[in-house]
Parts: structure tokens; C-alpha cells; sequence
């Protein structure tokens, strides 16, 4: 009976990526990309972090500014449960992959960051099924 309430290591794992890693790491990398480079995939880049920056504010500051009710906290909760929470995951990483597919990229270092990032969600995600 105790193995049936305890949730497999993958499972655990995979929710701890998604809340406590994913978000953080994106909006390192955006930041970084957005410091570095010029033109559209510089918009792109600013882009990916005010998504990753809403996506942490719906993870935790609705608690930090007590924000119980409205409809920011509305807006929160469904941004955060949107497709179990990984639809705000990879419509924040979105606009990133979309800079790294450009021709002429110059930063390919964070390009490759992003990769990693998005490949251990999907894999993560990929082995909870």
C-alpha cells in the first residue's frame, strides 16, 4: 500500500524541472541572448524573457504580493495550468527557438543552452507517460 501513494521518480523529478529549474535557467538564457545581439533576434529574446518573467510571476508572486483574488490571479492560474504547465514552458521557449533557426545567427553557445533545456523537459515529460 505505501508503493501505491508514492509517485515514481520520474514524476517527482519532472514537476520539480517544471516549477524550480526550467523557467529560471530560460530566463538566464533569453537575458544573456538579449544582451548579446542585435536586430530581430534580439526582440525575440526580449520576448522569450518577459514570458518567462510572467511565467515566474504566476508561479510565485502571487503569494509573495498575496494576491488571492482578481483578475491577475485569474489570469496567473490559468497561465500556469495551461496544458499542465508545460504550455507556458514552451510558449515561453518559443521566440528562442525561433531566433535559432535564423540564418546568420551569430551566439550559438545560447542557442545550444536552449537546446539542452528543451530537450531535458521534453525527455523528462517523455518518461512520466
Amino acid at each position: 500500500m505505501e508503493a501505491f501513494l508514492r509517485p515514481p521518480t520520474e514524476v517527482l523529478v519532472f514537476i520539480a524541472f517544471k516549477k524550480y529549474v526550467y523557467l529560471e535557467v530560460l530566463i538566464l538564457v533569453s537575458g544573456l541572448r538579449w544582451l548579446c545581439d542585435s536586430g530581430l533576434e534580439k526582440r525575440l529574446a526580449l520576448t522569450a524573457f518577459l514570458f518567462s518573467a510572467i511565467g515566474l510571476f504566476a508561479l510565485f508572486g502571487l503569494g509573495f504580493f498575496e494576491i488571492y483574488s482578481g483578475p491577475v490571479r485569474s489570469f496567473c492560474l490559468w497561465w500556469s495550468r495551461f496544458a499542465d504547465g508545460t504550455g507556458m514552458l514552451l510558449i515561453a521557449s518559443s521566440p528562442l527557438a525561433l531566433a535559432a533557426i535564423r540564418p546568420n545567427r551569430r551566439h550559438r553557445l545560447t542557442d545550444g543552452l536552449h537546446a539542452i533545456l528543451l530537450a531535458a523537459l521534453i525527455t523528462l515529460w517523455w518518461m512520466t507517460m
